[in-house]
């Protein structure tokens, strides 16, 4: 029966949030897991609101700080004005800072001064990409390193297993 219990425990950790993993360097690393599931209890405003340019991004792929900043900046949101009416954007500070820890990852500093963070520009997702030769990301198809649907068909639901990737021509 401790075996079991043993082995369930070990399960659990595994298919958990997240976990350290040491890298080629001995370096402990953070791993995300492929399934960032969005929860069924999102907000719709939450979709509704940054699904309306682009996908609804799983609060996972960045850490809390990162959609704080995010969400400071509304107003110059990658040049567009992005404001929301208070009621809205607290919802979705709050879905957003409850469903992004996650994300154990520092923040990291957005290429551009003054703009929010990129996940496209993460260490992680550069390490996750790195067999992505740049004309790709240009192809029509594809459109930018941003566009996750154009390769991953689940990544609105925060699904991007390598092995489910269909890059398009």
């Amino acid at each position: 029966m401790k075996a079991r219990a043993c082995s369930l425990a070990l399960l659990l950790m595994a298919l958990g949030a997240g976990f350290a993993v040491a890298g080629d360097d001995g370096e402990k690393k953070y791993k995300r897991p492929k399934q960032l599931s969005v929860p069924l209890s999102a907000p719709k405003v939450w979709s509704a609101e940054c699904g309306s340019c682009h996908i609804a991004y799983p609060p996972g792929l960045l850490p809390p700080a990162a959609w704080k900043r995010q969400m400071d900046t509304l107003n110059k949101h990658y040049g567009s004005n992005a404001t929301l009416d208070a009621a809205d954007e607290q919802a979705i500070r709050d879905f957003l800072a409850a469903t992004s820890t996650v994300n154990r990852l520092p923040l990291e500093p957005s290429p551009k001064a003054g703009e929010p963070p990129r996940i496209s520009t993460t260490a992680w997702f550069i390490r996750k990409h790195d067999e992505v030769r740049a004309d790709v990301w240009r192809r029509k198809s594809v459109g930018s390193a941003a566009n996750c649907v154009a390769c991953h068909a689940g990544a609105e639901k925060g699904d991007f297993d390598d092995d489910r990737v269909q890059i398009p021509k």
